[in-house]
């Protein structure tokens, strides 16, 4: 089973890094999305089933913890 997931960082070479690093693990990956802050995040889970979402806390328009609450 794949996991779907979602990269949610303000920072482009952060969230590459990430899923390099995901990969490099041998999790099995299915989908893959990404976003720059909160609101990104939220209209792509209106979207898209995640599994998985690595969540940076400190990023502009909205934080990482107001996406989580």
């Amino acid at each position: 089973m794949s996991l779907n997931i979602l990269v949610v960082d303000d920072s482009a070479v952060m969230r590459r890094m990430i899923l390099r690093t995901l990969q490099l693990t041998g999790v099995p990956i299915g989908e893959v999305h990404e976003a720059g802050h909160g609101e990104e995040a939220l209209a792509v889970l209106a979207e898209h089933w995640v599994d998985l979402a690595m969540v940076d806390i400190n990023m502009p328009v909205m934080n990482g913890i107001q996406l989580l609450e």
